[in-house]
């Protein structure tokens, strides 16, 4: 039996290449670092309830791709991504901020058996990293009271920031930067 030992070699040899240019390992990305857990004190029974609904975002960032814009064009990390989609993440830190602003009420994502007393939407129009660093968010929120005697508040928020946008990592803490200032800028006044 003869062995075809030089055609191995190759195979081999392309292979080996292969595997060298192997993309790097995919990371995942969210908005914000987990919260140190704490035991939260008990919510009174007539604690308020106020839903925050799930961000609305353009279609074409609602996704699970890290984008920056280069001129007209929109680049996709090659190898980062979001832990999911965009508006989930925004949802997240969005309640998680303002929850954290109103300790005695009962502020979540879905909503609880009957109806809450406030619900918290949020639209952004505009939210562009651009490879100057320049970034952009435009958004508009409003505050509906379950109580039809209270008027509804809205209001609009406009945010640019300047950093680095050398890496995913530089992107995320960036556009967590532009939803936390979007966070500190919704008016809970009005949520009694």
């Amino acid at each position: 039996m003869i062995r075809n030992t030089h055609r191995v070699a190759p195979v081999a040899l392309i292979a080996a290449a292969l595997a060298a240019c192997a993309a790097p390992p995919l990371r995942l990305y969210t908005l914000t670092a987990p919260a140190a857990r704490i035991d939260p004190s008990p919510l009174p029974p007539n604690a308020v309830v106020i839903v925050v609904d799930r961000v609305s975002l353009p279609d074409y960032l609602d996704t699970q791709d890290i984008l920056i814009r280069r001129g007209q064009v929109f680049d996709r990390s090659q190898s980062g991504r979001w832990v999911s989609r965009l508006s989930v993440s925004a949802t997240d830190l969005l309640r998680a901020r303002l929850a954290s602003r109103r300790p005695g009420a009962l502020v979540t994502e879905s909503v609880p058996a009957g109806m809450p007393d406030y619900e918290i939407s949020v639209h952004v129009e505009e939210l562009d990293v651009a490879s100057t660093g320049a970034a952009v968010m435009r958004a508009d929120w409003q505050i509906i009271p379950r109580d039809t005697t209270k008027r509804i508040v809205r209001d609009r928020i406009q945010i640019a920031l300047h950093g680095s946008v050398a890496s995913d990592e530089r992107i995320v803490t960036l556009e967590g930067q532009l939803f936390d200032r979007l966070a500190a800028g919704i008016d809970l006044s009005p949520v009694r």
